[in-house]
């Protein structure tokens, strides 16, 4: 299934041996055991650098963009995609894509990484919900719509996507979200869950009316994104 619509000469297609990441993941049997059980294969897809884009890298004390992996997992069942995608990051110093995909689903994530010329680790990870191949919104992760500034910009604007995504089918709201309103709706989402758990848990009458007026309030500055 091709997502981005990259140009062929971005592409690598190689598969990955499951026992190369055992070895540099210092696995043990239960991990080992969650690649055999779960994933099927790993293809490094793509990889994109100053000499094959023309998009400039970037680098700082704390970033480093000179090269974007794109991984394609294909697992065997859904359920350890997390762990699966999670490890993959934890484990290559550079900005990764990971493709998850299962039957006709698939899953994207990324992680924002700090890195230094000896060190690494990852900041936060961002995994989109699973995405159906006929998903009209897989038109919006052709990689012309992403910033070419420099590979750091093209890679939050990758992040960017993913989160609009998630937040349209959380919230159930268009996807036409301006991306300065991300942050704002990402934390009224969040208030929205805590609210409903808050609700489901309390037992005096009084105090649950008063979370859902609460509730109530958040959800129609929710309909007013939509």
């Amino acid at each position: 299934m091709e997502i981005f619509n990259f140009p062929k000469e971005w592409k690598v297609d190689k598969i990955v041996p499951k026992e190369i990441i055992y070895r540099v993941a210092d696995a043990d049997e239960k991990l080992k055991r969650i690649f055999v059980e779960n994933v099927e294969r790993i293809r490094l897809q793509y990889i994109l650098n100053y000499k094959n884009t023309n998009i400039e890298s970037y680098i700082d004390s704390k970033e480093r963009y000179e090269e974007i992996n794109f991984l394609k997992v294909e697992l065997k069942e859904k359920g350890k995609e997390n762990t699966v995608s999670k490890l993959l990051h934890q484990l290559i110093p550079k900005g990764t894509v990971v493709i998850v995909g299962f039957k006709n689903e698939i899953l994207i994530s990324l992680s924002k990484k700090e890195i230094t010329e000896n060190t690494f680790k990852v900041e936060e990870l961002q995994n989109s919900l699973w995405i159906n191949s006929d998903d009209e919104y897989l038109k919006e992760l052709v990689y012309k719509n992403f910033n070419s500034t420099n590979l750091k910009l093209f890679y939050e604007s990758i992040i960017e996507k993913i989160k609009i995504y998630n937040l349209s089918k959380t919230l159930k709201i268009d996807s036409n979200i301006d991306t300065r309103n991300i942050e704002k709706l990402e934390a009224l989402n969040k208030e929205i869950e805590e609210l409903k758990a808050l609700r489901k848990k309390e037992t005096q009458l009084n105090k649950i009316a008063e979370i859902q007026a609460r509730l109530m309030k958040k959800m129609k500055e929710k309909k007013d994104f939509a």
